[in-house]
């Protein structure tokens, strides 16, 4: 819908043309008439009208300088002027400030209005398509632009055989200027990817809008250029000239902190920053620009967003292997679910208070929870609840320690509640308390006698109950359970076939292996 104006100061005018003119049946709405145009000025300001009707001879203000005033201010706002003059030098005047309409009030009547208003309607629909058109080229040209600088990145990063001559060129085409010879990258790190994405949704429309807005903020930057890389990561070139009087770092570190706080501000997207090393051919910077991706790693343990210069980075790794502790944390968190209390936030923090203290890798840190959380999702059979492919994309886009900790906080707030609901539709409680007590108890020998004394119940109707509602013997479940921790055991770490068959309460090794091997089919040095 259109927006028009009427201005004159015959009010039977005003009225005619408000009151038997359909405007909205013509896709315009007329909000207001005025009798004179400086109040139609001052409304103006707020909203500008698509159409304007104007009287030529009007006090205060005539017609064509109200035009030349509204035009100056609204160039796409279309005219059609009413006059009693019959004169030349009017229509010629209007003419050159580009009015569409030019008639005489002897001759209005509504169908001569209705007519002119929808040919201005025409125009405008013109004028509306030919600035959608525009926009779609300028974005398409953009967008197209935005692809060519990360195909030339990833490019940089990966062909061996490129110039620093052809480096020059495409540097130029996207707006550095290679006389000045120097240059210093430096590495964008989302801090947070699963906020940003519950935001945009998509990974395109994150890059686009972060680097559409770095490009505006940086429009008074001379010699920095901005590239996506992904949509957690990005890169700025700064080309300079060296010299004694400027520190490029310094003024580096002020850009960033100037896209950093504007990032976070506008786009609610926070990002931590390490300023590369100088470089004056192609080979220096592919090489520093792959040594800020590696390095950028470390900001998986940063609790904020920071700014950091890559010489000034001190990169922190531990040599101890993570899955030598497998076992004791997969025990603490599936004892959780057991026990179905709300510890919940205490084991996750205390497990990730760990993971900080050491610095493990990124990579071990994501492999570790997947496998957590996969051996979880086995027991309590999470295929709907929670697909497993989602789970490890999910997992592998997460750059930061806090969306880990916040993320498997969820995970095992849900676990429990699975837990508790296989719970409540099992038809006897006995059998969940005394698989709860095995769960618990595997270090032990665990007997059918002493379970059915700790439930109250006779050994023998225990032992039909158990088979009747499983349809598995008891010390068929005891075993099950033990020799599945048994390879979890022996596999997980570099324990011997004799101390994991002690930690499950068999005393008897050469026995643990015939349980072993009828249960699985091979010894279980198999598996060492």
């Amino acid at each position: 819908m259109y927006r028009a104006i009427v201005v004159d100061d015959d009010v039977a005018v005003l009225e005619f043309l408000e009151r038997l003119i359909p405007w909205n049946e013509m896709g315009f709405e007329l909000p207001s008439v005025y009798t004179n145009a400086l109040d139609a000025i001052k409304e103006g300001d707020e909203a500008y009208p698509d159409l304007v009707i104007t009287d030529i001879g009007m006090p205060e203000m005539n017609g064509l300088t109200f035009i030349r005033k509204l035009k100056a201010d609204s160039p796409d706002t279309r005219y059609v002027i009413l006059s009693c003059h019959d004169e030349f030098q009017y229509a010629q005047q209007a003419v050159q400030l580009g009015v569409q309409e030019y008639i005489l009030k002897e001759t209005l009547n509504v169908d001569n209005i209705v007519s002119i208003v929808k040919r201005v309607k025409h125009l405008l629909d013109h004028d509306h398509d030919q600035r959608q058109e525009v926009k779609r080229l300028h974005d398409q040209a953009k967008d197209t632009r935005s692809v060519r600088k990360e195909k030339w990145l990833r490019s940089l990063l990966s062909d061996p055989l490129g110039d620093d001559q052809s480096l020059l060129k495409q540097l130029q085409e996207y707006g550095l200027n290679p006389k000045l010879g120097h240059f210093i990258p430096v590495l964008w790190r989302m801090h947070s990817f699963q906020s940003a994405m519950f935001r945009y949704k998509k990974e395109d429309i994150v890059k686009f809008i972060v680097e559409n807005a770095a490009e505006e903020l940086l429009n008074d930057e001379p010699d920095v250029l901005f590239f996506s890389y992904s949509a957690q990561e990005f890169c700025l070139f700064y080309a300079f000239k060296k010299d004694l009087t400027t520190n490029p770092y310094d003024k580096l570190v002020r850009v960033s902190q100037m896209l950093q706080k504007a990032f976070s501000k506008y786009l609610k997207l926070e990002f931590s920053v390490i300023v590369g090393e100088m470089a004056t051919h192609r080979a220096a910077l592919k090489q520093h620009l792959s040594d800020l991706l590696i390095m950028a790693d470390q900001f998986f343990y940063s609790d904020v967003p920071v700014i950091v210069k890559a010489r000034e980075l001190n990169i922190e790794r531990t040599e101890e292997d993570l899955f030598l502790h497998y076992s004791d944390y997969a025990e603490r968190f599936n004892r959780l679910l057991i026990d179905e209390n709300r510890g919940i936030v205490e084991a996750v923090d205390s497990f990730i208070q760990f993971i900080k203290s050491n610095r493990f890798q990124t990579s071990t840190v994501k492999q570790f929870i997947w496998k957590l959380v996969l051996d979880m999702q086995l027991k309590l059979k999470f295929s709907i609840e929670y697909d497993k492919e989602k789970v490890q994309q999910t997992i592998g886009q997460m750059i930061n320690i806090n969306e880990i900790r916040a993320w498997l906080i969820q995970f095992m707030n849900d676990a429990v509640v699975k837990a508790e609901k296989i719970s409540k539709n099992s038809k006897k409680t006995e059998i969940i308390d005394a698989q709860k007590y095995v769960q618990i108890h595997l270090d032990r020998k665990i007997t059918l006698e002493e379970v059915a004394d700790l439930l109250h119940l006779n050994p023998s109707y225990f032992s039909r109950l158990y088979k009747k509602e499983t349809g598995e013997n008891f010390i068929e479940f005891v075993t099950r359970l033990k020799m599945e921790k048994a390879k979890e055991l022996i596999v997980d770490s570099d324990r011997t076939v004799e101390k994991v068959a002690l930690m499950l309460g068999y005393d008897n090794k050469s026995y643990f292996v015939k349980l072993f091997k009828q249960h699985f089919g091979v010894s279980p040095s198999r598996f060492v």
